[in-house]
């Protein structure tokens, strides 16, 4: 080895060190205020024909600071470089890790309070010349918050690097790792957004079923087009949508990246990134307001009050409200035609017991639902328990109506004491009972006003509860306030005594009813311990209504005492003999309504209906849901439709909700519906997003109709069925 060639190695082991060391000095971060900061490389070097390298921003805030992410919520600044480059160099944006939920006060901020590497793609030219030193660097600028103030930093940092072939560097790659680890994953969902009445809707088809995570939570990564204090969840078959308060950029905004970050069923935390279109397809049908398969249009917040307040008072018509409107009605009769003022008082205080009950039940469906629950219309009927309670109190009123006992103006509106003070709680109180067995029940126009309702801010949503409440009141309040109405009904007399007797078998009807809804969810041998319950408590209202003419009361009191404590007990082995109370039994074997015969509702199995061209009917219903046996009864189980769907080669799959079943429930919502009953119709031709929704009131002619086979899509010139609105705003062939 010649003299000139050690010189050049020796040379070339000290510029290495020295490159070294000024790589260590680059590699220690510099203090701030507030924190620390630096900019480090992946690389030891730069590639001389060009390429891509990743650098990275470090940002550690001093303890009890933190910093933001790229849309920082309601306050705060993202971190952002200004940089300055060697011509031909360029950088691309930060891309920044999973952030969490900051609070701070009434706002919601998106930011770190751990130290945080934010990467950037750093493209170099080709052509650099070997040996050369690139300098890099930049201005940095970023705020750190406290619980009481923020405060903004700003650093000079740089690095150098040499030219050369641009290999990794050992001493900072793990970091870079790190980093990438804590990113999300971005994923490929087909995704949408929506502005309707100030809401963001965003609706995610996923490839994957999320239905059951936890701790879910979507940040929108792009400012000032959702607000951050709200969020809505419904889970649908399809995958996720999430509604929130929409910020002043929303109607401008196209397109919205969205994070969601949640826990799934292994226990495994998952972030993926997206970005929803404004208004694109989901499935087959465009974003709508209630899910990914379904949209309200140009239903606003004005119709949803209007078909509430129509549904309340067509519901005053359902089997379910009836006999307790005639039980009201006997009461007016004796008060409107001598004292007008009673009859104000008690129709206002009616109207009252209805608007409290409403938003009682309102309050407890909107709180289930804002915490996860997949709950709908009636959803308490789902509860065995509730319905053995119900039918208790429906014999209490029949036995009450009969005579047996009498207790004043204390029970239901039943049984009232007509003066002043007695006639104003037993109207509130029959105001109460109203709502609680209209909750089986569901009328024309209530379907889609719930439905819109649950998509919607919970005052809104409450305000269209009590418009159909005041629906529901409404007939009873205009005979209360119009003398000449209430003068027209006929005198007191008599045919009132009678007419009380005759309803109290609607309301024995109406227990029957309710106790085997029961046996339906549970067995045979709780429905037996239901009855004895009801014979029980039969006993001690009799022995009760025999205390007034009883001239010895204490062996009568003794029997009603023994009665009530009986019933009690049944109610109690009823309750804990089945030990998985609640749960639905399955059917054994195929079952049938008519002459069509039933498959259990399996989402998996419709698709593969729908995807093979086979033509499907599915119906959603309750044995409680008095509309649905209705329905059932008149229309489905009829010759006509049963030999006409037999002819036609329709599947008919009943989705039964008697008891709870989450599945069902998101069913449901992705239809715009809260409640049952719903009827899906897929001609040929059809997606699994775009059926044809009949109305909720069904006759022979209207289903045979809907599912003609001239609606087979694959037969039409035009891709979809061409449909009218009904007044229900559900749809029907046109």
């Amino acid at each position: 080895m010649n003299t000139l060639t050690k010189i050049l190695n020796i040379g070339a082991f000290i510029a290495c060190c020295w490159i070294a060391i000024f790589a260590e000095a680059d590699a220690a971060p510099q203090k701030t205020p507030l924190g620390s900061v630096d900019l480090i490389s992946e690389v030891a070097s730069l590639p001389a024909d060009g390429g891509t390298i990743t650098l990275g921003l470090y940002i550690d805030p001093d303890e009890g600071w933190h910093t933001y992410w790229k849309n920082p919520g309601d306050a705060g600044l993202p971190p952002k470089m200004t940089w300055r480059l060697p011509e031909g160099f360029s950088a691309a944006e930060f891309e920044f890790p999973v952030p969490h939920l900051i609070p701070f006060g009434p706002l919601n901020t998106y930011g770190y309070d751990e130290p945080t590497l934010l990467l950037t793609q750093l493209s170099t030219p080709a052509g650099l010349t070997l040996g050369d030193q690139v300098r890099i660097a930049g201005t940095a600028d970023w705020v750190v918050c406290d619980d009481e103030l923020c405060v903004p930093e700003k650093a000079e940092v740089e690095l150098t690097l040499a030219v050369n072939d641009g290999n990794y560097d050992a001493t900072t790659s793990s970091r870079f790792d790190q980093a990438r680890a804590m990113l999300a994953e971005f994923v490929d969902w087909n995704a949408g957004f929506e502005v309707l009445d100030e809401r963001v809707i965003v609706s995610v088809e996923t490839s994957e079923n999320i239905d059951g995570t936890k701790e879910f939570y979507m940040f929108p990564g792009a400012k000032r087009v959702t607000k951050y204090d709200e969020q809505i969840v419904s889970f649908t078959p399809a995958g996720v949508s999430v509604s929130m308060p929409a910020h002043r950029r929303a109607e401008q905004a196209d397109e919205l990246p969205v994070l969601l970050t949640f826990t799934n069923e292994a226990g495994d935390r998952r972030a993926v990134e997206f970005i929803a279109m404004r208004g694109a397809a989901i499935g087959a049908t465009s974003v709508g307001a209630s899910g990914a398969a379904f949209s309200f249009g140009n239903f606003n917040f004005g119709t949803a009050m209007l078909f509430a307040f129509l549904g309340g008072i067509i519901l005053n018509l359902m089997p379910c409200v009836f006999p307790i409107l005639s039980i009201k009605a006997l009461s007016l009769v004796k008060v409107a035609q001598t004292d007008y003022r009673a009859a104000v008082e008690s129709g206002v205080m009616y109207t009252a017991g209805i608007l409290v009950a409403f938003a009682l039940v309102g309050a407890a469906l909107l709180s289930l639902r804002f915490g996860g629950q997949a709950v709908g219309w009636g959803f308490q009927m789902q509860y065995p328990i509730v319905n053995l309670g119900l039918g208790l109190l429906m014999l209490v009123i029949a036995l009450n109506l009969l005579g047996v006992f009498e207790i004043g103006s204390s029970l239901m509106g039943v049984g009232q004491q007509y003066v002043q003070g007695g006639e104003r709680k037993a109207a509130f109180f029959t105001g109460l009972l109203a709502v609680v067995v209209a909750t089986p029940c569901a009328a024309p126009f209530m379907g889609t006003a719930l439905g819109f309702a649950l998509t919607q801010p919970a005052i809104v949503a409450m305000l269209v509860f009590l418009s159909l409440g005041f629906g529901l009141a409404f007939p009873y309040l205009v005979l209360s306030l119009v003398p000449s109405l209430g003068r027209m009904m006929p005198k007191p007399g008599p045919w009132m005594v009678n007419l009380r007797q005759v309803l109290a078998f609607p309301m024995m009807a109406t227990a029957i009813w309710l106790l085997w809804v029961l046996g339906k969810q549970t067995d045979v041998n709780i429905l037996a311990l239901a009855l004895l319950s009801a014979l029980f408590l039969a006993l001690c209202l009799w022995a009760f209504g025999r205390l007034e003419s009883a001239t010895k009361k204490t062996g009568w009191i003794a029997l009603s005492v023994l009665g009530f404590i009986s019933s009690g007990y049944f109610v109690y082995l009823v309750q804990t003999t089945d030990r998985t109370f609640g749960g639905q039994i399955a059917d054994a074997g195929p079952r049938h309504l008519g002459g069509l015969e039933l498959e259990h509702f399996e989402p998996a199995n419709l698709e593969t209906y729908v995807s093979e061209g086979q033509r499907a009917f599915v119906y959603f219903t309750a044995d409680w849901c008095v509309s649905c046996k209705v329905n059932e009864r008149v229309a489905l189980a009829s010759k006509s439709v049963g030999d006409g769907f037999n002819e036609r080669d329709i599947k008919v799959i009943e989705g039964d909700w008697t008891s709870q079943d989450p599945i069902i429930t998101e069913w449901l919502q992705k239809f715009g519906r809260i409640g049952v009953p719903l009827y899906l119709y897929y001609p040929r031709g059809s997606s699994i997003n775009d059926p044809i929704i009949l109305p909720q009131v069904l006759t022979p002619g209207l289903v045979l109709d809907a599912t003609s086979p001239s609606q087979d899509r694959a037969s039409l010139h035009q891709p979809k069925t061409r449909r009218a609105q009904v007044k229900d705003g559900s749809t029907i062939p046109g």
